[in-house]
């Protein structure tokens, strides 16, 4: 499932910083952003479910994330905006697109899960679920490659 993981960042990096996501947004206060990858897209999997004895299906979340380190309110209309510019270019990049041998790529909608300030900046981070369905051969329990 990993080589998946590893095509779908290879993808979303096309259009921007893309990276694994390891809990950076547990906390507000310790929010851990490198500013000179923003804004960023975050990729998190979530979840396999086996549909049936030759497919799996594969769940990721990805989290969208863009800082203003400005009290000015256009520059952090500026960033609200590209933010914004990216999930359409996720949505176009991603829509009905096969990673390795998958069936096409189902994208959920996109949902605010964090509009605040830290101590150093204002933070908005989107999740956008996606899922995809990818074969798995079984004969007679074996698992054929």
């Amino acid at each position: 499932m990993q080589e998946y993981e590893i095509e779908l960042k290879k993808d979303l990096s096309q259009i921007a910083s893309c990276e694994k996501y390891f809990g950076e947004f547990s906390s507000v206060k310790a929010i851990q952003i490198d500013t000179s990858k923003l804004p960023i897209i975050y990729v998190d999997f979530i979840e396999e479910d086996p549909i049936s004895s030759f497919e799996l299906n594969l769940k990721f979340s990805l989290y969208i994330a863009q800082a203003s380190f400005s009290n000015n309110k256009k520059t952090r209309q500026k960033q609200h905006n590209e933010i914004e510019e990216l999930l359409l270019k996720i949505n176009e990049k991603l829509y009905s697109k096969t990673i390795l041998d998958s069936q096409p790529i189902k994208i959920g909608a996109s949902k605010k899960i964090l509009d605040a300030k830290n101590e150093s900046a204002y933070i908005t981070i989107f999740q956008k679920n996606l899922e995809f369905t990818i074969p798995k051969i079984h004969i007679q329990g074996e698992y054929i490659e």
